[in-house]
């Protein structure tokens, strides 16, 4: 299985942040990219391989003004995160075969929105820089 890309890297969007950002426009930023965050936590959830609810509930998206990282399985209780996305094919401390095949639900959870992603973050960009440029 090979990697598949998640990641949505906008050219000049620090430079567009910085002028929006001194524009006054923090709050707004910010719940664009917690928006954004949250339509890529529902495509996830809907693509974890643990059926317990556990890793689903822990996947959760960090805003701020600058962007928005999604992550699971943040809790203790939930050390399996890692390894229902990368896959687990040999324990070596303790020199045992896990045979965990990689699912990257996140990463496919990431990728099933990105076109939406790219076109609906630069739209609503433009949209707080309209009202904020008119103050």
């Amino acid at each position: 299985m090979g990697y598949v890309k998640s990641g949505v890297k906008i050219s000049g969007l620090n430079e567009a942040v910085a002028g929006l950002k001194a524009m006054g426009a923090d709050k707004e930023l910010s719940k664009l990219n917690l928006e954004i965050g949250n339509r890529v936590v529902k495509e996830a959830r809907e693509l974890v391989p643990v059926k317990t609810g556990n890793l689903k509930g822990s996947i959760r998206s960090i805003r701020s003004i600058n962007g928005v990282t999604v992550k699971a399985g943040r809790d203790p209780q939930i050390p399996y995160a890692n390894a229902q996305n990368w896959g687990w094919f040999y324990d070596r401390k303790h020199m045992q075969p896990k045979n965990i095949l990689p699912t990257q639900f996140m990463n496919k959870g990431a990728g099933k929105v990105l076109p939406w992603i790219k076109e609906h973050y630069i739209q609503e960009l433009i949209k707080v820089y309209e009202r904020f440029a008119g103050k």
